[in-house]
């Protein structure tokens, strides 16, 4: 009973004392520098993924994927549904990323969600940059 009080009713000094030091200035300086810097990823990666001809129908907001559909580019690599489409990504582009029946038994049902992907921001500018390249070369 003692450990489960010290556990579970309220939140550990050590746990008081890290979340005191998020509020810090150097620390908000930190945060501020890499919240730009996946603003700037994501700026840059919607972007390209648009001017390739995947929809995005969401921009995200705090999040470090993309959703988007591929209903407009199946065909351009032989594929009927998005989970075809990323094994064509993953063979010919050596890209991975993650089809939408992989979220919810309900996505592999009819419908347009079917079509979707989600591409993860999570890498470096430069590998995202890659990425992007790799896929203007497959879907030409």
């Amino acid at each position: 009973e003692r450990l489960a009080q010290n556990h579970y009713i309220c939140a550990s000094a050590v746990a008081q004392y890290a979340a005191l030091a998020c509020f810090k200035p150097d620390t908000l300086a930190i945060y501020e520098a890499r919240r730009a810097e996946y603003k700037a990823r994501r700026d840059f990666f919607v972007s390209a993924l648009r001017q390739l001809g995947f929809h995005i129908p969401v921009e995200p907001d705090g999040a470090f994927y993309v959703w988007a559909d591929v209903s407009q580019l199946l065909s351009r690599v032989g594929a009927v549904d998005s989970g075809s489409f990323v094994q064509a990504v993953m063979q010919r582009a050596q890209l991975v990323l993650t089809p939408s029946q992989d979220f919810s038994p309900l996505m592999s049902q009819q419908g347009t969600p079917v079509h979707y992907v989600r591409f993860s921001t999570a890498s470096s500018m430069a590998d995202l940059q890659e990425a992007i390249a790799r896929l203007r070369r497959l879907l030409g």
